[in-house]
């Protein structure tokens, strides 16, 4: 048998090439998902090609590290053809495993058959060009085993090209431990290859061919050039990328921060700011001791805009309505939006001559005829107008009298305006009595969990419900939340409330469990009392424990601004939940504090964006932007994405194309009591719509709240 010997240089050179390869690949099979279509496609063909090269010169370096006792040459063409083989298969492989959101165990399995069988093609081919007179001996075990290394290691590269392509934090250190393994998974087949080969000792290498010194060129300059410039493609990237990231992150603050004070829908000012030029007001005139006035509107059977032609057209109405108002107003009047189809106008120095002139007038341009989306309408307002210091001294008075007064001209017959007179107020409030109900619901069983379809985008199905809070009042029928919440945190019914929602969700997703969908979630949302119980952490795994739940599958809703409030505290509870399997998903997101720099260091996997970013996104191509990089920057934090409020298909289209992962909304939906669901299911499955059977209470977004508020 011929003697050959090794340079050990060589080897560790081989080792290096088969590393920076590997390294270049799993960062390019990284970008893939980041990128637009164009630049996904770059990096799918670049990965490929350069973890192939770089297999190919790994190998001819290792045949160059076999010191034989004569020149060797190597045939061209079967060179180019090893070459070949092994680009081919590395990028058909990772372009069978890396573009999906999901690893089945059929696409490893081709990709790992397909990297591995080029993989050896290229070995044995390669092997093939040597130049001898002699053939070559082989150790079939050697073989073998070599085989059986490069399947193991290309299944093991491709699960980590797919798993790492979505990492962000510790991604440099995870890319590099898996570019080790990778490395020394190819030397190890390649180098077993090699040992099973033996040579005669009479073998002479035939004329013709490349040299080792031609080879050696070859491979050096091409693998020097394709992975230097990959490498240098890759870091202009990801610094353009980081960079770019940058300027969103901060625009997108920027935004945040004045999304709090006004309304997305119409640009008004909303109630929060409102309530800050309201004070400013009210000190003023104090000081200077003048008048002034506040005016409650409210659009006339809204709600039948909404039920007849559909919230989009009854969107287009509140934002032409707002146009004709404020178009009637002068400078120093403010106009804001309450929610819904109620606003709040501020008159500074008003008088008797200012709303004689005024509001007739608005009313006459609200009642002109609208075209929208194609229909004619007619819509009128209800007003009600309190003065400063007559009616009141403080806000709160200025506001029940403002409220009274628009109520007295609905129940009037609505279309116009009043101003507040004392025998408006003649019915009071039953609060004491509305009290003493609410304290006593929980005992007599009134509350009822409501559940609203959480929508899977890519694989368009139920992925889980979302609770919601109701009371079936005995008299008054199905409350929502709006109209009792805040006086179960006012009185902290909302402790012993929220402790029952937990045990009754639990309870309600052990029997869907026991039906037979045991892959459904269920997302509960936490109040700020809540969240602040030093054993809210216990409470949450015993009623999972009673239930013999998956903690993977019960999601607890925060606030950003619950979770920002005690930022320790929450880090730590949330950091409790997570070790616990339990997801923790910011709820309501924009509309709290939206600081996404504090936002990031939230050990949160979900995140929610409000319904107010969607409501207007068709409408405002800005805002349409940054839903946009809200759902970029989740994904590089790796949290999930959910999208609530969607009421068109032309949302839904849009979101599932940005990349939301999770969608919600009456398009899908209205909230439900559980005995409705298997009628969901029924009327998903059916081409036939079909009616829920049983007392169902119509609700419109306006007024849905959730069981926090």
């Amino acid at each position: 048998m011929l003697n050959v010997s090794w340079d050990p240089i060589l080897i560790a050179i081989s080792f290096l090439v088969a590393f920076i390869a590997s390294f270049v690949a799993l960062d390019s099979a990284g970008k893939i998902r980041l990128s637009s279509r164009r630049a996904a496609l770059f990096w799918r063909v670049a990965g490929g090609v350069t973890l192939g090269i770089g297999i190919w010169s790994m190998h001819f370096i290792g045949m160059l590290s076999m010191k034989m006792p004569m020149i060797v040459s190597y045939h061209l063409w079967l060179t180019l053809a090893s070459l070949g083989v092994a680009v081919l298969a590395s990028t058909l492989a990772i372009n069978i495993v890396v573009p999906g959101k999901s690893l089945s165990r059929l696409r490893l399995l081709l990709s790992t058959l397909i990297l591995s069988a080029g993989v050896v093609s290229m070995h044995y081919v390669g092997m093939a060009a040597l130049m001898l007179d002699e053939g070559i001996m082989w150790n079939e075990r050697m073989v073998l085993l070599s085989v059986v290394i490069a399947i193991v290691a290309s299944g093991a590269a491709l699960w980590m090209a797919f798993h790492l392509r979505d990492k962000h934090k510790g991604v440099f250190i995870n890319r590099i431990a898996a570019a080790l393994v990778m490395a020394a998974a190819i030397c190890a087949m390649h180098y077993t290859g090699m040992s099973a080969a033996h040579f005669h000792d009479m073998s002479r290498t035939l004329p013709g061919g490349i040299s080792e010194l031609g080879l050696s060129i070859w491979v050096s300059v091409t693998t020097l050039c394709l992975l230097g410039i990959m490498l240098i493609i890759s870091l202009i990237d990801s610094h353009w990328r980081t960079g770019r990231l940058t300027d969103n992150l901060r625009q997108l603050n920027q935004q945040l921060a004045l999304q709090p004070n006004f309304d997305t829908l119409t640009g008004l000012v909303n109630r929060q700011q409102m309530d800050k030029q309201l004070q400013d007001c009210l000190h003023n005139a104090l000081l200077n001791k003048k008048q002034f006035g506040l005016a409650f509107l409210d659009i006339d059977h809204f709600r039948r805009v909404n039920d007849t032609w559909g919230h989009q057209v009854g969107d287009e109405l509140l934002v032409n309505v707002t146009q004709r108002i404020t178009a009637g107003l002068s400078r120093d009047m403010t106009l804001a939006r309450l929610g819904g189809d109620a606003f709040i106008l501020l008159l500074p120095d008003a008088d008797g001559e200012t709303l004689n002139s005024l509001l007739p007038s608005l009313l006459e341009d609200v009642r002109r005829p609208y075209t929208l989306c194609g229909h004619a309408l007619t819509c009128t307002l209800s007003a009600g107008v309190s003065l400063y210091p007559d009616h009141g001294e403080t806000l709160h008075e200025l506001k029940l009298k403002a409220d009274a007064a628009m109520q007295h001209v609905k129940r009037e017959g609505r279309n116009g305006w009043s101003v507040y007179r004392p025998e408006m107020s003649t019915a009071a409030p039953t609060e004491p009595a509305f009290l003493q109900e609410l304290s006593q619901a929980l005992a007599r069983d009134q509350f009822e969990l409501w559940y609203q379809p959480i929508w899977h985008a890519e694989q368009n199905a139920i992925h889980g419900f979302e609770t919601l809070l109701r009371w079936r009042h005995p008299e008054q029928g199905v409350l929502l939340p709006n109209l009792f919440l805040p006086s179960l945190e006012q009185t902290g019914l909302i402790i012993p409330v929220g402790n029952w929602a937990i045990e009754a969700a639990c309870r309600q997703l052990n029997f869907w469990t026991e039906q037979g969908f045991s892959q459904w979630t269920l997302s509960l949302n936490l109040s700020s009392a809540q969240f602040e119980q030093q054993d809210i952490f216990q409470i949450v795994s015993a009623a999972l424990q009673k239930y013999n739940l998956s903690p993977s599958r019960l999601i607890l809703e925060v606030t950003e601004s619950t979770a920002l409030k005690n930022l320790d505290r929450s880090i730590e509870l949330l950091n409790a939940f997570n070790r616990d399997g339990i997801t923790v998903s910011i709820d309501d997101f924009g509309t709290g504090y939206s600081n996404l720099l504090m936002l990031s260091v939230l050990p949160a996997k979900e995140l929610k964006i409000d319904k107010s970013f969607i409501s207007s996104m068709l409408d405002n191509s800005k805002n349409r932007k940054l839903v946009e990089t809200i759902v970029t920057i989740a994904r590089t934090m790796e949290m999930y994405v959910v999208a609530e409020g969607i009421e068109t298909q032309q949302q839904r289209d849009i979101l599932t194309e940005l990349g939301c992962d999770y969608l919600q909304g009456y398009l899908f939906s209205r909230p439900l009591p559980a005995e409705q669901i298997p009628w969901l299911l029924l009327q998903k499955n059916s081409d036939k719509q079909i009616i829920p059977i049983g007392k169902v209470p119509t609700e419109s977004p306006a007024v849905s709240q959730k069981n926090h508020g």
